[in-house]
Parts: structure tokens; C-alpha cells; sequence
């Protein structure tokens, strides 16, 4: 028979004063001697901590955002809270066992309450490790659109291609199962794990263009419409799997709106790069509304690769133009 699981996620983002020591968690008893329940609903509890960059002001962590201040063109700083009905993924290996649900803390949306069910046929403690992945079980950085924020997007009709709603991934990796039991009475089934350290699996990047011919005279700030990113070493990750397996290439941004003005405010990207220690260049390929191709780079020190990073490079400078505009109005009927 089948039980229902609640799976409680209890998350704490302080830095102190919110990780319990592994022996609280390991339990005396020959756990891994039982046997549960084919098919078992389990109810878990576990408190999740964060590991926060080093680097001062980028403590994008959760899938959730915020900005400090009144204006994200300008703030210094981007920061992770827990919104509600923010999902997270489970998984025993590579197979999907369930999503929770975030319910965030009344005082302190830094902290959450996760619930959900998940399904295991086989858990062994001290053995059996879940991975946590927020916000989406589809690991996809194709198909963005410059905004940051959910309420940034509204589009009528159309899915939320924001960062915050799809493209902020966050996991905890290697989360052991330490306590496994069944109640006789309830049938219910119930899991302790070791706490869950949620890292941040990209950066989010703040973009705007200035066109300056060969690098030299008046700079001209560029409306940007569709703009493609390639990393100098090729290592810009489109897709990503949980074995590690990642497919890699150019990310495309499609801003939705059409003003100039608009276009050329900052936008909001988030890239994933194998490359996270190295200094690199990223190569941009601007094309304006009325269809004008720019061309330019910017070197990314190594100290801002690491994920978890929040990398403002405003008023790029794009040093070259294709002269000639786009028409896709035209087609070839005949070739000869």
C-alpha cells in the first residue's frame, strides 16, 4: 500500500550558527540492516545551509531574487530568497523521485519550509544519497530574455522566460540519508538526512552596448534586440545533465520589447561556464532593431569565472559593424 509522504525542508542562510555536527546525525543503530516498504513514500526532514561565494556583494544563492536597492540597473548587489511555491527537484542518483514546494518563512524569506512527496524503492542509510535542484527538473539555459525577475515578464500568454523563474539553478549534491524508519502503527515512513548545501550552478551577468568604430572616437550606446554570447574557449553551457554531461555553444538573448530607448537599458543573462578559473574573453554579437549586426568582446577576469558570481559589464564596446541590414522580408525562389 502505498503511503504519503510530507517532506520538510527546513532552510536557514546564515552563515553561523545553522550547521549541526555530523555526529547529531548519525544514528547508532544498524539502519542500514532494515527493510522498507517496496515502493516507499517517505517523510523527510532536513536543514539545508548555503555555501556563499567569496566574493563580496554576490550571494546568489536560492532560486529566488532580490535586488538591493530601488533600481536592478544600478544595484550592487543581487540576493537569494525563498519565494513562494518556489519548486525544488529530488533525485536518488539521475532518477526523479519528486518536487517540493517552498513555503518561505513569515520574518525571514531567507529561510523556507519545502513539502511535497517523493517516491524511493530502496533507501539505505549511511549509503543512499538525494540530490536537490531548483528551479526546474529541465536543466536549460537556451531561450532567455533579458529580464531578471518574474515580474519583469509579462508578456500575455507566453511561458515567464525570466532568470528567477527558469534559469537560476541552484543544487545540493550528495545529500545523505542517515536515519531511515517505518512506523508499525501509522505505516508512515520517515528519513533523516545530513544537512543540504545548496551552490549556485551559473552567474548572472548585467549587459548593455556602446558601438566605437576600430576602438577609436565617439561611443554610441546600441540598442540591443538579439544578442549572442560565445565564450573565447567555447565553454558556454546551453544544456546540462546531472552526470555532468553538458552540451556547449552560443546562448541567444531575444529582448521582447521594441523601444530603442528600452533596448538600450542594462539586461540580465544567466551563463554557466566550464571554464571558472581562467581569464576569458566573451564575444558579443548585437543585432539593433532595425537589423544593424555589431561586433565586440569583453576579458572576464579570472576572479569574477567562479558560479555565484554577479558580473556587471554596462556599456560594453562593440568595435565593429556589419554595414549591410537584415531583411526577412525577401526570399529566393529559383536558384541557378
Amino acid at each position: 500500500m502505498r503511503k504519503i509522504l510530507i517532506f520538510l525542508l527546513m532552510l536557514s542562510f546564515l552563515t553561523t550558527g545553522c550547521f549541526k555536527n555530523e555526529e547529531e546525525l548519525l544514528s547508532e543503530r544498524p539502519e542500514a540492516q532494515r527493510v522498507q516498504p517496496t515502493d516507499s513514500v517517505w517523510t523527510v526532514c532536513i536543514e539545508a545551509v548555503t555555501k556563499i561565494p567569496g566574493q563580496a556583494g554576490n550571494d546568489v544563492i536560492t532560486k529566488g531574487l532580490a535586488f538591493e536597492g530601488s533600481d536592478e540597473d544600478v544595484t550592487t548587489v543581487i540576493r537569494s530568497i525563498w519565494k513562494n511555491q518556489d519548486p525544488v527537484q529530488v533525485y536518488l542518483g539521475t532518477s526523479f523521485i519528486g518536487t517540493l514546494y517552498a513555503t518561505p518563512d513569515e520574518t525571514d524569506p531567507h529561510k523556507a519550509t519545502l513539502t511535497g512527496t517523493v517516491t524511493a524503492s530502496v533507501i539505505v542509510p549511511g549509503t543512499t544519497e538525494l540530490t536537490l535542484l531548483t528551479p526546474r527538473n529541465e536543466w536549460n539555459y537556451t531561450g532567455q530574455a533579458g529580464k531578471l525577475l518574474k515580474t519583469d515578464y509579462y508578456i500575455s500568454g507566453q511561458s515567464n522566460m525570466s532568470i528567477e523563474q527558469r534559469y537560476h539553478y541552484t543544487m545540493a549534491q550528495n545529500v545523505l540519508v542517515t536515519d531511515a524508519t517505518v512506523s508499525n502503527d501509522s505505516g508512515k515512513a520517515s528519513l533523516v538526512t545530513e544537512n543540504a548545501t545548496f551552490e549556485n550552478q551559473q552567474s548572472i551577468y548585467r549587459l548593455s552596448f556602446r558601438f566605437q568604430k576600430d576602438g577609436a572616437g565617439e561611443k554610441t550606446p546600441i540598442p540591443a534586440k538579439r544578442i549572442s554570447i560565445t565564450a573565447a574557449d567555447g565553454g558556454l553551457v546551453q544544456t546540462q545533465s546531472l552526470n555532468g554531461t553538458a552540451t556547449t555553444g552560443a546562448i541567444e538573448v531575444v529582448q521582447y520589447v521594441n523601444d530603442a530607448e528600452l533596448l538600450a537599458k542594462p539586461f540580465f543573462v544567466a551563463l554557466r561556464n566550464l571554464n571558472t578559473t581562467e581569464e576569458e574573453a566573451l564575444n558579443f554579437k548585437v543585432i539593433d532593431p532595425d537589423g544593424v549586426t555589431y561586433y565586440g568582446s569583453k576579458t572576464i577576469p579570472a576572479e569574477y569565472k567562479p558560479n555565484g558570481s554577479f558580473v556587471s559589464i554596462k556599456n560594453a564596446t562593440l568595435t565593429s559593424r556589419l554595414e549591410l541590414k537584415q531583411d526577412d522580408t525577401k526570399s529566393v525562389s529559383t536558384v541557378l
